[in-house]
């Protein structure tokens, strides 16, 4: 009876220091677990910006008023991506955009540096189905009143902006566009895709373009495309969704291939020699996979810029020449220079040799035929 008496209280002991032990690591654990949510939430900026504070649009800024206003660029890209691919984007051609360029990545993405929008309740997960159906309706939710265009990209892509504004500026935007390379998916996939005979989709990798018409049309439907996915490709299913509600198929267009341009090499395209006809004519390169190669072939495209700038400028120091001798200027006349330095065209001067001297004009011209005049100047 004793030794079962013993044994009972030993066992109560035993029980009584387990729970204690319990709930000393448990408030261990609960305190470690407080101090990393406070950590988390001290990383965290304390001053969230706005939409327009992201990308630096102005309250003011609008499509009538403008310049900066013709384009919204949205590049997927991921946490692991911000200071890598998405980086060289934005250091290289995306400052350069004829509008505005934002980086959308998946919930709590954030940067110091670059226009990041992180996206309530979407992850990193590939295929990024829900990512760029969510970027689209970021965009109309936001910015759809803002911009002309608004482009879906990747973070493994290249835009040269000059010809992506030239070339958006000669369409019209006001009418249902949905501008890319479009397919119809390769031999494997063909009757894989859900696609009816006569629809299609634009290739997401060298960039979609979508006039503010269409995301208008498309972007109250998006939660309902989500629910309603027939393939595991998202450019495939954006296509599908534009088709649907906006009525308007990718455009078959044969030469869009050379504007929107994929390289089917992979991690080794654009690795080799530049100097090709696909780079000087395309307004997109896709894909361009690694950072230093996207910094490299910006470097090349800047130095096709710079020599056809010294182009254009020896070709107007020869009309200069020229006009100066249709308008008798002395060939030793330091007045009709290009490269006169500040200071040196006096502000008063009352001589007939003076570049703004419109007896220069009048003499000269009297003593020309109409004909002729004609002929030289028209």
């Amino acid at each position: 009876m004793l030794q079962h008496t013993m044994t009972k209280r030993k066992t109560l002991i035993i029980a009584c220091f387990g729970i204690a032990l319990g709930l000393c690591i448990g408030t261990v654990l609960k305190n470690y677990r407080a101090l990393e949510i406070v950590k988390r939430c001290s990383m965290r900026p304390t001053n969230l910006k706005s939409p327009n504070e992201i990308i630096g649009l102005n309250d003011e800024d609008t499509i009538q008023n403008s310049q900066r206003n013709l384009v919204f660029v949205g590049v997927m890209t991921a946490k692991n991506f911000i200071e890598g691919r998405a980086r060289a984007v934005y250091d290289t051609w995306g400052k350069e955009v004829p509008g505005r360029i934002a980086f959308f990545s998946s919930e709590g993405s954030y940067s110091d540096e670059l226009p990041v929008v992180g996206l309530k309740n979407v992850d990193d997960r590939y295929p990024p189905q829900k990512k760029s159906f969510m970027m689209l309706y970021y965009m109309f939710e936001h910015y759809i009143d803002r911009f002309e265009w608004f482009i879906r990209a990747d973070d493994d892509v290249y835009m040269e902006p000059d010809k992506l504004e030239r070339f958006l500026r000669s369409i019209d935007s006001s009418k249902p566009q949905f501008i890319g390379q479009a397919g119809k998916g390769n031999s494997e996939e063909f009757g894989l895709l859900s696609l009816e005979f006569d629809e299609n989709f634009c290739m997401g990798g060298p960039g979609v373009i979508l006039s503010s018409e269409t995301l208008r049309r498309v972007a109250p439907h998006i939660p309902t495309c989500l629910k309603n996915l027939y393939s595991t490709h998202e450019d495939v299913e954006v296509g599908r969704c534009v088709q649907k509600f906006a009525g308007i198929p990718c455009t078959w267009n044969y030469e869009m291939q050379y504007i929107l341009r994929h390289n089917s090499s992979g991690r080794n395209a654009y690795t080799g020699k530049l100097k090709r006809k696909e780079i000087h004519n395309a307004i997109t390169l896709h894909p361009i996979k690694q950072a230093p190669l996207m910094y490299r072939l910006h470097s090349y495209i800047q130095g096709l810029k710079a020599e056809e700038l010294r182009q254009e400028s020896l070709l107007l120091h020869r009309d200069i020449k020229r006009m100066a001798k249709y308008l008798d200027v002395p060939d030793d006349s330091t007045y009709m220079l290009p490269s006169v330095s500040p200071g040196a065209i006096p502000e008063k001067d009352t001589g007939k040799r003076h570049f703004e001297d419109h007896n220069i004009l009048v003499a000269y011209v009297t003593q020309m035929n109409q004909t002729e005049f004609t002929y030289r100047y028209h």
